[in-house]
């Protein structure tokens, strides 16, 4: 028997299709294989990279990532992860959840703890985003794989997390089972403000704005539910390099130009949308950029707030 890192993957390979080929994959005895020949080994981490041989991607490196896990652990999203999480309460307790652009983790792991019967996967593009995830083991199942070419077969997950990060909604299509739910949060309009005005002139651009992503989907969806989350939190003084480093928002930044010290509350304002598509296949990405979204600032798939 494989150790638990590595078996967690294998006992996932029925769900999985090859990133390069597109056929069904089988599992070998460290790595998960297609009848192409294209074998990917499971990381002794504990994660699976089904991109191995992309370029870094410039600004989601491990201390972004590292930063995030800490913000997330010290409670300044708290009131959007326990909304997340209270999305999901229908859901079977054996279901098939991933969270597409999972960043450091943190929500998939919430999905973990609440139906620890289920099937959890976190896919990210970025590999530090997963290196930083699968740290200190647990159940999910962490891949490195982009979300313009969903390494999984058809009609295979009962919901899709998609939290301030770019979307391909006909992957996500493809992906769900008729029914199934996407969960889509968005960055609403007070999201972070502090940071912003404390950067003032160096952001380029410092609104946050849906572009009318929310519409979209009410226009391609069938949106069950739709709410607002705010919550405003004391920055403590260890806290603040973090909320820096861990926002795309701040990558223009130069630190020490900050006056950090001024930073003493921040606010997370964030829309969720949960939404079923209408039909199968003929999605509404065709909109969109494949692996592209207009309220991210850039056109890959690590997260962005």
């Amino acid at each position: 028997m494989a150790r638990p890192g590595v078996q967690k993957h294998l006992d996932i390979a029925e769900l999985l299709r090859c990133p390069l080929c597109g056929a069904e994959m089988h599992a070998r005895q460290s790595s998960v294989a297609c009848k192409s020949g294209h074998d990917f080994t499971i990381s002794a981490k504990g994660f699976l990279n089904l991109i191995p041989h992309q370029k870094p991607l410039k600004g989601y490196d491990e201390t972004f990532f590292a930063s995030r896990q800490r913000i997330m652990e010290h409670g300044y999203y708290r009131e959007v992860h326990q909304a997340v999480a209270a999305s999901l309460n229908e859901l079977a307790s054996t279901a098939t959840v991933i969270d597409a652009g999972c960043g450091e983790g943190s929500y998939a792991k919430d999905v973990a703890r609440a139906l620890p019967h289920s099937t959890v996967l976190g896919l990210d593009i970025a590999k530090d985003a997963i290196r930083v995830a699968a740290r200190g083991g647990g159940p999910v199942r962490w891949l490195v794989a982009d979300l313009a070419n969903i390494p999984l077969s058809d009609s295979t997950v009962d919901a899709i997390l998609n939290v301030f990060t770019p979307a391909n909604y006909d992957e996500f299509n493809r992906v769900l089972k008729p029914g199934g739910m996407l969960v889509k949060v968005i960055p609403a309009p007070q999201h972070m403000h502090e940071l912003r005005e404390l950067a003032g002139e160096q952001l380029s651009d410092a609104d946050f704005v849906d572009h009318g992503v929310s519409e979209h989907l009410m226009r391609h969806m069938n949106v069950v539910s739709r709410a607002r989350v705010t919550q405003t939190s004391p920055v403590q003084a260890e806290d603040a390099l973090d909320l820096v480093r861990m926002s795309p928002v701040a990558f223009s930044i130069e630190e020490h130009a900050l006056d950090l010290d001024s930073l003493t509350h921040i606010t997370v304002d964030a829309e969720i949308i949960c939404a079923q598509f209408t039909f199968r296949r003929d999605c509404c990405a065709k909109s969109l950029v494949p692996g592209q979204e207009p309220e991210t600032r850039r056109s890959h798939n690590p997260k962005s707030r």
